[in-house]
């Protein structure tokens, strides 16, 4: 097997555990364990306006799409490219 094909396989089991990890829609608390951030930052920035788009099935039932999450993410990136 190639260095590529090798490569190709290791980057598709990393994109396969990741999506085990953390799936599609994420509850607050792995929106958290996603960024690596505390509740109580991820609540302060919702209150000030600044959190991932969410998804509110009901007043106590919020969820948030991985792919919303990283799209905010991306948005935060700062400095040289």
């Amino acid at each position: 097997m190639s260095h590529e094909a090798v490569r190709a396989l290791e980057q598709r089991i990393e994109e396969l555990e990741f999506r085990l990890t953390f799936p599609k829609l994420m509850t607050p608390r792995q929106v958290c364990d996603f960024l690596q951030i505390s509740e109580r930052q991820f609540y302060e920035w919702k209150r000030a306006g600044d959190s991932p788009p969410a998804i509110y099935w009901s007043v106590r039932t919020v969820r948030y799409d991985l792919e919303a999450v990283m799209a905010w993410v991306k948005q935060k990136e700062v400095g040289q490219v």
